[in-house]
């Protein structure tokens, strides 16, 4: 078995199909490096270097004069094809599900037909081995395990997904196979447009009950809370999945500030005018805030971080 890591960078955070970089680093069953490579692409779109988020910064080590004369994503399609679909690699990636929806949204916007593929998550394995609560972005990754990389070139960013996995498997004493097996993780399997993500099947019924339980809490604690001032008059407020599930001072603070001052906590996404997020975010709230981040887009809900709200500042 070889192992094919792949990262996707795209130029305009608010269009998923802007694709300008795929990053491809193949390795044999050893994890020696066979070939790398950073496959650029004119996104023929305006560009966008702070992501979806305000002053966010991303350097994404562009050249625009040689994206200019690339190709465009049709004219790399059947090459990423062929490699993402040959059954000869296993193929990963960091956080992968959002470099799979980017393939799914560029296919759309050229009209290909779907790249059908299984891949596993190195943030996911990373997560699950080191028994820790929260993801961790692949440079605090690196940096923990001794691995130098420049964060935000796709290249790069693949071949520090390919030393997660090697480093996995030699301080786990398994195989990739036996890793899987351990956490009972499900590989993600993107087919006809439909990504199911990867995810550990331990825990998942139990998963939405917890979460039931805490919402049930919240909204039992918010019922006793007199309003003060209408200062968010009816506004409806979700929080961050992580923050629900925290049980802590700080979330029965934000409640109580939510109630006093007129406003509305609620659970559902769709129902909400503002959402608070958490600046450690877990794996689920990164997955949530793609939605989140499409609501804002379309102007139907407004972020706010925590420590902004606290400090009144929303």
């Amino acid at each position: 078995m070889k192992y094919l890591a792949f990262d996707i960078e795209a130029a305009n955070g608010y269009q998923p199909s802007s694709i300008c970089s795929i990053g491809i680093v193949i390795a044999d069953g050893q994890f020696n490096i066979v070939s790398r490579e950073n496959v650029w692409i004119n996104p023929k779109t305006r560009y966008n270097l702070n992501g979806t988020r305000k002053n966010v910064g991303i350097d994404l080590h562009l050249d625009k004069k040689l994206l200019d004369s690339s190709p465009d994503f049709s004219q790399v399609y059947g090459k990423i094809k062929v490699l993402l679909e040959d059954s000869e690699y296993t193929v990963l990636g960091h956080a992968v599900d959002a470099d799979v929806r980017m393939l799914n949204e560029a296919c759309k916007r050229y009209k290909l037909p779907s790249i059908n593929f299984e891949f596993i998550c190195s943030q996911l394995l990373y997560r699950l081995y080191k028994g820790e609560k929260n993801v961790r972005g692949l440079d605090k990754i690196a940096a923990e395990i001794g691995v130098e990389f420049t964060q935000h070139n796709s290249e790069e960013d693949a071949y520090a997904t390919m030393m997660t996995l090697k480093y996995l498997v030699q301080e786990s004493n398994l195989s990739v196979d036996g890793l899987l097996e351990k956490y009972n993780i499900r590989k993600g399997v993107n087919n006809n447009f439909k990504m199911e993500r990867p995810v550990s099947l331990d825990g998942q019924v139990s998963k939405k009950r917890v979460t039931q339980i805490a919402w049930a809490k919240i909204k039992e604690y918010a019922s006793d809370i007199a309003k003060k001032s209408d200062k968010y008059n009816n506004t409806a407020f979700c929080l961050a999945r992580s923050l629900e599930l925290s049980d802590s001072e700080q979330l029965y603070s934000i409640v109580k500030l939510i109630k006093e001052n007129g406003g509305r906590y609620v659970t559902k996404l769709t129902k909400a005018n503002v959402y608070i997020y958490c600046d450690d975010r877990t794996e689920q709230d990164i997955l949530r805030e793609k939605k989140v981040d499409e609501l804002v887009e379309q102007r139907l809900i407004s972020k706010v971080s925590v420590n902004k709200f606290l400090e009144g500042k929303l």
